[in-house]
């Protein structure tokens, strides 16, 4: 028979072009080696519409350049998007929110206020990004505000209050820290708890405590999330056909995996949050002209490696949604080893959550 794939071969073409001329663009200026993965998951049906991993190879000349891409420390045959684990950073404070709101630590309304140092315990006493940048604090906020202003003092008090007992359960009901069921076979990732120590919840809270993701796990956990709480496994396999009729042999059509169960006023806070992010929040600037109203979450998470200044290079993810009001489609991008990252992966988001818009408007 014919097998249909999920894979829309032109909106890969862009995800694959928009991905190599952006981290590209960036290698050339500064010539520090780095890579990404994007993936694009349909909501509510976990399909994988488009999913790429740069730096990559061409197929046509594989035998040719097998040598030379074995000794390239950038790993062009290694695929981020389904190998790559990467710290899941800020991104992890939307499953942070969903287990306190469902379980009834916090509720929509509630106000924590972020005193710039978290003192409850006598060691460590981490300190909210702002404090040490600018010695301010983002004052009282609820969680809405506190995923737009990506607060780190909110999150440690949460995650205490929530435990990672629970932290652990919401992650897993989300698919992380396993595979997704994809058929090429992925990596499983790591959950927090899977760490030794203790204390573990209030950095587990806000995507720190060793834990470990793939983009596409991300991606299909923020699928999961914007699509009300069914989390379906991700799969390339859309439909098989008999080779001489064309009569349908065989369509996907599996049932969620799993289902969380998550208020609609839990649920529009957390939304509420991202799309919030992406109209007035940090990185707005770069939805200002964007003909789709989407919806995000940044996440930075250090990775212990420096440049040749000294600085340390950064795992930045941007992951969201579209359109912001009934999501159809989510959108992934992870770069890795990086100074400076926000504007270039919110820029790759901005222009793949378009292309998708008018991919969108024409089926």
């Amino acid at each position: 028979g014919t097998v249909a794939l999920t894979i829309d071969i032109d909106l890969q073409q862009v995800v694959e072009d928009t991905l190599a001329s952006t981290i590209q663009g960036m290698i050339d200026k500064d010539s520090n080696e780095r890579g990404g993965a994007a993936a694009v998951i349909q909501v509510g049906t976990g399909e994988v519409l488009a999913m790429a991993s740069y730096p990559t190879y061409d197929l046509e000349t594989f035998n040719q350049d097998y040598d030379e891409l074995v000794k390239d420390e950038r790993l062009p045959m290694f695929n981020r998007a389904t190998q790559g684990v990467y710290a899941p950073g800020s991104t992890f404070k939307l499953c942070t929110s969903v287990a306190a709101l469902e379980e009834g630590i916090i509720t929509p309304s509630t106000i924590i206020e972020d005193k710039g140092i978290y003192t409850y315990y006598v060691d460590p006493q981490p300190m909210c990004w702002i404090w040490r940048q600018a010695h301010t604090t983002h004052g009282r906020i609820n969680v809405s505000q506190a995923l737009v202003d990506s607060c780190n003092y909110f999150y440690y008090e949460v995650g205490r209050l929530t435990g990672i007992k629970k932290l652990d359960e919401y992650a897993t009901a989300f698919g992380l820290g396993q595979s997704t069921g994809i058929e090429i076979g992925d990596a499983a990732g790591r959950l927090p708890s899977q760490n030794e120590g203790e204390n573990l919840a209030p950095w587990a809270a806000f995507g720190q405590a060793n834990q470990l993701y793939t983009p596409l796990q991300l991606a299909n956990y923020i699928a999961t999330l914007s699509g009300g709480g069914d989390r379906y496994a991700t799969h390339l396999l859309k439909n098989v056909r008999e080779s001489g009729t064309g009569a349908l042999e065989y369509v996907y059509d599996a049932e969620p995996v799993q289902t969380i169960a998550m208020s609609e006023e839990n649920l529009s806070a957390v939304l509420a949050g991202m799309h919030d992010l992406a109209t007035d929040g940090a990185v707005s600037s770069y939805f200002k002209d964007c003909i789709v109203d989407a919806a995000a979450k940044t996440g930075t998470a250090q990775t212990g490696q420096y440049d040749e200044n000294g600085e340390e290079l950064l795992n930045y993810w941007f992951s969201g949604f579209y359109p912001a009001q009934a999501p159809r489609y989510t959108v992934t991008v992870l770069q890795d080893g990086i100074l400076k990252p926000e504007l270039s992966s919110a820029a790759i988001f901005e222009k793949i959550t378009e292309i998708l818009h008018v991919w969108d408007a024409a089926l």
